[in-house]
């Protein structure tokens, strides 16, 4: 019935000429050309809501990673200051007491026994001390990121032919802890892949600092690995590279990984520290 009146009022329009066609049809035109634009700025303002809300929940997601890894690093640190307070005094005590034997009243089996249990006592003093350090690294706090990482090299590489080389623009510059910590978290895990499942004879790590970027090359000659379609490598047992890209995620940084079998792999990650 309304559309019916209102085809009725319409048509007294046109029959009295109160109103001409033509000027209906530019008010209508006019009337369109505001509710298009009207529009536009509304879907406008539906994907800038969209942006914001991806920045939020990207956010959101680097300050729960960043938790994570906070309270990773905390653990790391309660762990390896009970070692240390522990059992670090229990075995300087052992050494002590069995230093403290007369070996030369003592007949020659039981002497060696003697020298085997002093070299195994002094053997679980050095490991304990790495297991503390690669837990809650003291170097890296006290001396920095490269002192840090040129000495866990020395202890991955001393039983093996494998040559490293540090090369860097930062000197003894320091950063925020949790850069330095993640920094050298990422970097040991590609160096122990490196010596695990490479098998090379020469691993190279660059840090520079340039155009407000953090940024570490790092590459190995050995037996390399397969990339899929997106880059991502295939063989990711046991590589970490999850904690990895989790760290590097966590800086709102980025990396890419080169490698093929028989040619090494290569690294390249960039942190932004602004």
């Amino acid at each position: 019935m309304a559309l019916r009146r209102l085809f009725e009022f319409s048509s007294l329009f046109w029959e009295t000429k109160l109103i001409s066609k033509e000027e209906v049809n530019s008010w209508i035109g006019i009337l369109i050309s505001i509710l298009m634009l009207t529009g536009v700025i509304f879907i406008r303002r539906i994907f800038n809501l969209q942006d914001q809300l991806e920045k939020i929940r990207e956010g959101s997601e680097i300050r729960l990673l960043r938790a994570i890894i906070r309270a990773e690093e905390k653990t790391r640190q309660s762990i390896a200051r009970d070692l240390h307070d522990g059992l670090g005094p229990v075995l300087s005590s052992i050494k002590m007491t069995v230093s403290a034997i007369d070996i030369t009243k003592i007949e020659g089996t039981n002497q060696e026994i003697i020298a085997r249990t002093c070299k195994a006592t002094d053997e679980a003093v050095i490991a304990l001390k790495e297991i503390s350090n690669h837990l809650s690294p003291h170097l890296l706090k006290n001396y920095g990121l490269l002192n840090a990482l040129d000495t866990l090299a020395s202890q991955l590489t001393c039983n093996s032919d494998i040559r490293f080389e540090l090369n860097g623009n930062i000197g003894e510059k320091r950063y925020e802890y949790d850069l330095e910590i993640s920094l050298f978290r990422i970097i040991s895990e590609l160096m122990n892949n490196s010596v695990k499942h490479g098998t090379p004879s020469k691993i190279s790590v660059t840090i520079e600092e340039a155009n407000d970027y953090l940024r570490v090359d790092y590459s190995d000659n050995g037996k390399g690995f397969v990339l899929d379609e997106n880059g991502q490598a295939m063989q990711t047992k046991g590589m970490g590279l999850e904690n990895i890209q989790s760290r590097i995620k966590s800086l709102k940084g980025y990396y890419f990984i080169d490698s093929k079998p028989g040619d090494g792999m290569k690294a390249l990650i960039q942190i932004p520290m602004k």
